[in-house]
């Protein structure tokens, strides 16, 4: 898990956020979610995928322009498309830009500033996963 959340206390806007969400070559899909596939269309295995870090976890709204979240949260499953640490980058990359276009911070999975520390130990899991079930 990466997590990014907004600085603001109001939350990330509606529009503005999926927008954001959108132009990352993420697409609005199953479960609700936004899912980061192969192919920028929308098209092929799913290399990632953000949910609403709050209750129930979905993006579906009415109006989009009265939705707001305090965050969201990028996953990756393992064993994945293509190469893992690969898409762990892109997923990062997307996170940090993300929050650098709206106010917001990147966090791990307990929620605290992600560190570099932090990144080296989740690269480490993904070798060893990839070293476990080679």
């Amino acid at each position: 898990f990466v997590r990014t959340i907004c600085r603001d206390a109001a939350g990330f806007k509606g529009p503005a956020l999926l927008q954001n969400i959108l132009e990352s070559g993420l697409r609005f899909g199953e479960m609700d979610i936004f899912h980061r596939h192969v192919d920028l269309s929308g098209n092929g295995k799913v290399l990632f995928s953000v949910a609403n870090m709050m209750h129930p976890g979905t993006f579906e709204h009415a109006d989009p322009a009265e939705f707001t979240t305090k965050g969201i949260s990028f996953f990756m499953t393992l064993p994945c498309y293509g190469e893992a640490e690969q898409n762990f980058n892109l997923m990062l990359r997307t996170a940090q830009q993300i929050a650098d276009d709206l106010g917001g911070n990147v966090l791990d999975d307990q929620r605290n500033l992600m560190t570099p520390d932090r990144l080296a130990s989740y690269r480490r899991q993904i070798v060893e996963f990839n070293a476990a079930n080679a």
